[in-house]
């Protein structure tokens, strides 16, 4: 009796050995699938720049131009493979004005997303719009999504604007603007 008993201690102590394991390994799954996800998707854009060129005073025609903008989205962590959905918003909605280095000179323009320059880009408030795309994202990845037309026009042509302002010329006015990406996928948002 007592080898019966050894045996069958032993064949109980690896049948709960077994099911310990499929415990421990069942308990390792559940907790990793409720437990707070450890990932992130962060996106940015770049390449965004916009050259109208030498603009002609006398000309009395609107100066159009054209750009693109390039969306990247990093997923790390545990985040599935999906898609993202993205916009992108342009601030300050006004004034819209190239100023030279120094002086009193400015140029109104406008950024659009149609190449008929009839939807301003702007934050999606006040008559303006946002441009936005979704595009596919692998887990632990960096991925770019093609890039997106914008669209400019300083007008009404014929603004009056000096070649040297303030020195020789040509004096290259500019404008800085704010660029944001808001982006959301199925598993949160960045």
């Amino acid at each position: 009796m007592t080898i019966v008993n050894l045996v069958a201690e032993r064949r109980l102590l690896w049948l709960m050995s077994r099911f310990a394991l499929r415990l421990a390994y069942v308990s390792a799954l559940v907790l990793s699938s409720v437990s707070p996800a450890l990932a992130a998707l962060s996106c940015s854009a770049a390449n965004v720049l916009l050259n109208y060129g030498p603009y002609d005073v006398l000309a009395g025609t609107p100066l159009n131009a054209a750009g693109t903008i390039t969306v990247t989205c990093t997923k790390t962590g545990r985040t599935r493979t999906g898609n993202v959905s993205y916009t992108v918003a342009l601030t300050p909605l006004t004034p819209r004005k190239l100023a030279p280095p120094g002086g009193p000179d400015r140029l109104s323009h406008q950024f659009y997303v149609d190449s008929a320059r009839t939807q301003p880009w702007g934050d999606g408030t006040g008559g303006t719009f946002v441009m936005g795309s979704t595009f596919r994202v692998r887990r632990r990845s960096t991925t770019s999504d093609a890039p997106i037309n914008f669209y400019a026009a300083i007008t009404p042509g014929g603004q009056g604007v000096s070649a040297a302002s303030p020195g020789p010329p040509p004096t290259t006015y500019t404008q800085t603007f704010t660029v944001t990406v808001t982006c959301t996928a199925p598993a949160g948002g960045c």
